[in-house]
């Protein structure tokens, strides 16, 4: 992988907005012991400690304590893969892996990915087991679940749920669980009632030393999300080989296309993606592409909403070529395009957009069940 693609992955995770506590480093008392189906779902579960080292308040002083991130991971397979949350890793100096027998071991950064916030770490091979995978039929909706994951840097625990809600989106797809957050869940697991992985928790880290005295849920928050396991082997596949999630750009700016409907001419027609702006020498400029260009299908296959096509766009290789056919003053027009890289600048702001649609979707759901 290249040294770039880090770099700039590395970038945009110190830019999202999570929430992150420095904490002194300290390892606490081992795993609590479990009983019970989860027991496999459990052992693969390990705690992730990332390092950082502190500077020293001014020159001449003693040096500073490390301090470090905590989170959860799922160990992946016996080859030693481990997948965690990406938030809290750009800039580390050293991963740290606790296994559910109490042995530490150090981890290698494989790669990570923004926008799903989950990262790829390696361990040695039989460190702790694979988890066993569900079919995705085990991601659907008003299914019973478990989210296993470390309580508060100190233990992994299972809590009950369901899952409420799967959002697709161009970027990722999330599930929704009924299972409030808690310090430390974060890149731990979502299981079904066998014990099989459903899906990868994100966003929640935790203070190590921010708990004494907490009642168990004493910082639960909110609901939790997970991205689900039918997404985690082709993640996996690109962190290893990539060290990150390449994504094509088309270099345009997108609206729903609407077309005048002469038998009701007061309801237009929805067709296509209508092209309001477009990034000069971008790939979509290069094509001939220009503002107000109606794209109705790409590769031969009809579009019908921008989110349509920024995911099949994306979904592409950069250097892909890809054809497009779109309408301008009622002719067709086609042209097969190169897609380059999407920026950073891009993928932040869509990840930003992103979240907050499904926040908000999520206390809506919320809000309308408490109704």
């Amino acid at each position: 992988m290249g040294g770039t693609t880090r770099t700039k992955a590395g970038r945009i995770v110190a830019s999202l907005v999570v929430l992150l506590v420095l904490a002194p480093v300290a390892w606490s008392a081992a795993f609590a012991p479990v009983n019970g189906s989860l027991r496999h779902a459990h052992d693969s579960i390990v705690r992730v400690m990332a390092i950082y080292p502190v500077r020293a308040p001014q020159e001449g002083a003693p040096q500073a304590k490390q301090r470090a991130h905590v989170a959860s991971g799922v160990v992946m397979d016996d080859s030693g893969h481990v997948l965690t949350t990406a938030s809290g890793l750009a800039g580390c100096i050293e991963i740290r892996v606790r296994t559910f027998d109490g042995r530490e071991t150090t981890a290698d950064l494989q790669g990570l990915d923004p926008a799903t916030d989950l990262a790829l770490l390696r361990i040695a091979p039989g460190a702790a087991p694979g988890m066993a995978r569900a079919p995705s039929a085990s991601g659907q909706v008003g299914a019973h679940v478990y989210a296993v994951a470390e309580w508060f840097g100190r233990e992994v625990r299972d809590e009950p749920g369901r899952l409420t809600w799967r959002y697709d989106e161009p970027l990722r797809s999330l599930l929704q669980m009924t299972t409030p957050v808690h310090p430390g869940n974060s890149g731990g697991a979502v299981v079904d009632e066998q014990g099989r992985l459903v899906g990868v928790l994100i966003g929640n880290l935790a203070d190590v030393h921010a708990t004494d005295g907490l009642a168990d849920n004493g910082n639960a928050r909110g609901s939790a999300f997970a991205v689900p396991v039918d997404d985690l082997v082709p993640l996996m596949n690109d962190l290893a080989r990539y060290g990150g999630v390449p994504r094509g750009f088309l270099g345009v700016s997108i609206q729903q296309g609407l077309v005048s409907d002469p038998e009701h001419p007061a309801t237009p027609a929805v067709l296509g993606v209508t092209i309001t702006d477009v990034v000069p020498n971008g790939p979509a400029w290069k094509a001939g592409i220009r503002s107000g260009d109606l794209v109705v299908a790409v590769d031969g296959q009809q579009v019908n909403s921008p989110d349509e096509l920024v995911g099949r766009i994306m979904a592409l290789r950069p250097g892909t070529a890809t054809d497009l056919l779109w309408i301008r003053s009622d002719k067709e027009h086609r042209a097969r395009v190169a897609l380059t890289a999407t920026p950073d600048s891009v993928l932040a702001s869509r990840l930003e957009a992103a979240g907050a649609a499904a926040r908000a979707h999520a206390q809506q759901r919320t809000e309308a069940e408490q109704h």
